[in-house]
């Protein structure tokens, strides 16, 4: 099965389609709870939308769908356009899509999924620090991007350290850099503070505010055994696959090398994102899924272990099937 996927091909394209759909086919069959209120009055105003000319719950997953596939264009495009692993394939699409649909909650339109456009934006324009004669575009790009996903979800403020971390390690060391991407997160929030002030509104965003700065970011997770059973299976594939990259690191390129170690940096600032969480964990996960899909991809794409491989594979869609179909919510 996995030999479908190990390419960029025509035929390879077909067959993440057919997966992706058949894998988001539970928001369209089964009925899912699911109830956010969101801070943010950008969020406000696309759940009102939504709950207004989109009320049913299968409107919400056809919108969810198509965002996650788009989303996994973008992650498989940056993944084989920059050489972010050694070999172009579609599994890092094809793992983005399955790390977004394992519970039955990602498979609703949630704030969560919305700013995640914008931080693949974000990790995607970073990745242009090494290289840019002038890098300073790239990190105002990166700061817009992460303050127009602010406008969506506040939690994405733990991204801002990534954003600061990748700019020294990409680049050098340099305080107007860093100066400028922080400075450049306030702009889409500039925009839309002088909109709701014209419109008598701004009350809205100061509450918004107020809930980013007084709000707890290090709470339980709160992951039950019977929501963990899948990450015993995933753990394992993402150890093996960082000690491959490990082993073959300075066999790269430089530019993959900080790529790659880019990519390792934002696993821990994805888990601070399922802590911060105020709706479960479950909905916390696209943040994380960005860099587990390019070290899930890492480890698959490789032929060797080949039957342990699509063993793994199956186990992980087996315990999905479960989770969505099987699983009291």
């Amino acid at each position: 099965m996995l030999n479908l996927f190990r390419t960029n091909t025509l035929s390879a394209l077909i067959a993440f389609l057919v997966f992706s759909i058949l894998i988001r086919l539970p928001g369209f069959i089964i009925d899912i709870p699911l109830y956010i209120q969101s801070p943010t009055p950008a969020a406000q105003f696309v759940l009102n939308w939504m709950h207004q000319y989109a009320p049913l719950g299968w409107q919400s997953a056809l919108v969810a769908a198509l965002l996650v596939i788009l989303q996994a264009f973008f992650v498989n495009f940056i993944s084989n356009s920059q050489q972010v692993i050694f070999k172009d394939s579609v599994l890092p699409g094809l793992f983005f899509v399955l790390l977004n649909s394992i519970y039955a909650p990602q498979q609703l339109l949630t704030p969560q999924l919305i700013a995640n456009t914008f931080l693949i934006l974000l990790v995607f324009r970073l990745c242009f620090l090494y290289e840019s004669p002038n890098p300073i575009f790239p990190v105002i790009d990166a700061g817009i991007l992460l303050g127009l996903g602010l406008l969506f979800d506040p939690d994405l403020i733990l991204y801002l350290p990534f954003i600061l971390l990748s700019i020294i390690y990409m680049t050098k060391f340099n305080v107007r850099y860093l100066l400028v991407a922080i400075l450049s997160i306030g702009v889409p929030l500039y925009f839309l503070a002088a909109f709701l002030y014209v419109n008598g509104n701004i009350s809205n965003l100061l509450e918004a505010l107020y809930y980013t700065i007084d709000k707890s970011y290090f709470k339980s997770l709160g992951i039950t055994l019977e929501k963990g059973y899948i990450w015993f299976v995933i753990l394992p594939i993402l150890t093996f696959s960082a000690l491959q990259i490990q082993t073959n690191f300075f066999r790269n390129k430089v530019k993959t090398r900080r790529l790659q170690l880019m990519i390792i940096i934002m696993v821990p600032f994805g888990f601070l994102s399922l802590l911060a969480g105020d709706y479960g964990f479950e909905l916390a996960l696209p943040y994380l899924s960005i860099p587990l899909s390019f070290l899930m991809a890492n480890y698959f794409v490789r032929t060797s272990w080949k039957w342990i491989k699509e063993i793994s594979l199956f186990l992980i869609l087996a315990v999905i099937v479960y989770y969505q179909y099987l699983m009291k919510n």
